[in-house]
C-alpha cells in the first residue's frame, strides 16, 4: 500500500454516526462505523472476500462489510452483543414483519391484573432494580416476544426488548451499575418497547437497498475460530476490550436476567475486564496472553497477506499508563504479523466517557494495521 491511512474524526457528524441500524441498541465503548467502514475502502479487497471480527460487540464491523457486499463473521461471548449483531444485518421478510407488528398490536391489551399473561423472571434483588409497574409491562412483553419462536423477527423483537430494559429498570445509565429511583409512571415500558420496534423497522428497511454479504454471528469465545476454515479470510477488522475499562457482563446484567442469558458464564469468558484486572488483580500479562490467542486464531483464519486491523485505546492500570500501541506490537509480531501502519489520536478528544486527570490525559487510541 503506498498511501498512509487517514480518518478525519472531526469531520464524522453524530448523524453519520447512527446510520442505518448502527444505532438500534446501546453498547459501551463500541466504536464509529466511519473507522471499519474507512479501512475497508483503504484494503481495496476483492468482491465477496470474508471479513473477520473476533471481537464483533453490537456489530458495527459486520454491518459495515455486509452493505459493501463483503462476507462477514464476527464472533463475541456476550449473548447480548451477538443477539444485537444479527439483528442489525439481518432485513426482515414480509412474513417476518407482520409478525412484529402483530406482537404490537397486543400492547393495547396489556392487563397489570392478569398474571396469566405476564412473564416475569425472578432474580436477585428484582424489586430492587425494578419498580413493581416495570416489572409487570416488561414481564407482558417478555411474554409476547416469547410467543415468537426463533429466526430474524424473534431474534428483532428480543433486541428490542433487551435496548428498553435498562432505562425501564432502576439501574442508573448504561455504564453505572447504580440504582436510583426513575418514578416511571404506569405505559412507560409499553411505550419505549413501541417507539423502539417501530424505529428500528424503519432501519431494518433501509438495509434493503444493498446487496447485503452474508453474515455469520457465532456466540463463543473469541480465543475459539473453530466455526472459519482456516485461511478464509481476506481481513480482521476489530476493536479489542480495552484492558481494566469496562465490565460488559456488568451493564447487561438486567438484560441477561430477562432474556435468560447465564451472565456468570459471560463473565469468566470476558477479557480486560474491570473485575478481572481492578477486582481480582490480574496483570497485564493476563491479559496479554488472552489477546495473544486470539492473535493466533486470526492469523490461522486469514489467507496469506490478509490483515489485521486493531483500534485500541490506552489503559490505566495500577496508576501506570500502558501504552497499548506497543503492547499489541508485541502481540502481533508473536503471533506472526508484520506490522504496516499506525494512526494514533487523542483518545480524550473522542471519548465522552473521559475523566480528566493528569495520566488520562496523555491517553491515545491507536488504529493499527498488521499483515501476514
Amino acid at each position: 500500500m503506498e498511501e498512509r491511512y487517514f480518518i478525519d474524526l472531526d469531520a464524522v457528524t453524530a448523524q453519520e454516526k447512527q446510520t442505518l441500524t448502527h444505532n438500534i441498541h446501546s453498547y459501551p465503548a463500541k466504536f464509529i462505523p466511519q473507522i471499519p467502514g474507512s479501512l475497508l475502502e483503504y484494503l481495496r479487497l476483492p468482491a465477496h472476500s470474508l471479513i473477520l471480527d473476533p471481537f464483533c460487540g453490537s456489530g458495527t464491523t459486520l454491518l459495515e462489510a455486509a452493505v459493501r457486499g463483503y462476507d462477514a463473521a464476527g464472533v463475541d461471548s456476550n449473548p447480548i452483543a451477538t443477539l444485537i449483531s444479527r439483528t442489525k444485518c439481518t432485513p426482515l421478510r414480509e412474513e417476518q414483519r407482520a409478525q412484529v407488528e402483530a406482537v404490537l398490536s397486543q400492547l393495547p391489551l396489556f392487563d397489570p391484573s392478569d398474571e396469566k399473561r405476564l412473564s416475569i423472571p425472578v432474580f436477585l434483588n428484582r424489586d430492587h432494580w425494578f419498580q413493581p409497574n416495570m416489572l409487570r409491562e416488561l414481564g407482558y412483553i417478555r411474554a409476547l416476544t416469547a410467543s415468537v419462536a426463533g429466526g430474524a423477527a424473534a431474534d428483532f423483537l428480543n433486541t428490542a426488548f433487551s435496548a428498553v430494559i435498562v432505562k425501564a429498570s432502576n439501574q442508573e445509565s448504561d455504564t453505572r451499575w447504580r440504582a436510583v429511583n426513575k418514578n416511571h409512571p404506569d405505559g412507560f415500558a409499553l411505550a419505549e418497547f413501541h417507539k423502539k420496534a417501530v424505529d428500528m423497522l424503519a432501519r431494518v428497511r433501509e438495509l434493503e437497498k444493498f446487496s447485503l454479504g452474508t453474515v455469520t454471528v457465532a456466540t463463543q469465545d473469541s480465543r475459539n475460530l473453530d466455526f472459519l476454515r482456516d485461511g478464509s479470510a481476506a481481513a480482521a477488522i476489530t476493536s479489542p476490550p480495552y484492558m481494566n475499562s469496562f465490565d460488559y457482563y456488568l451493564y447487561h446484567k438486567l438484560r441477561m436476567y430477562w432474556l435468560g442469558y447465564d451472565h456468570y458464564e459471560v463473565q469468566e469468558k470476558e477479557i480486560g475486564s474491570r473485575n478481572k484486572h481492578c477486582d481480582n488483580g490480574r496483570g497485564v500479562e493476563t491479559y496479554v496472553e488472552s489477546i495473544f490467542e486470539v492473535a493466533q486464531q486470526v492469523y490461522r483464519k486469514l489467507a496469506g497477506g490478509g490483515y489485521l486491523c486493531v483500534v485500541i485505546g490506552d489503559s490505566i492500570f495500577r496508576d501506570e499508563l500502558i501504552s497499548m500501541d506497543e503492547v499489541y506490537r508485541r502481540i502481533a509480531r508473536r503471533a506472526g504479523f508484520t506490522e504496516r501502519e499506525t494512526f494514533s489520536f487523542d483518545q480524550r478528544k473522542y471519548t465522552r466517557a473521559f475523566t480528566p486527570n493528569y495520566k488520562t490525559a496523555a491517553k491515545r487510541s491507536h488504529i493499527m494495521i498488521f499483515q501476514k
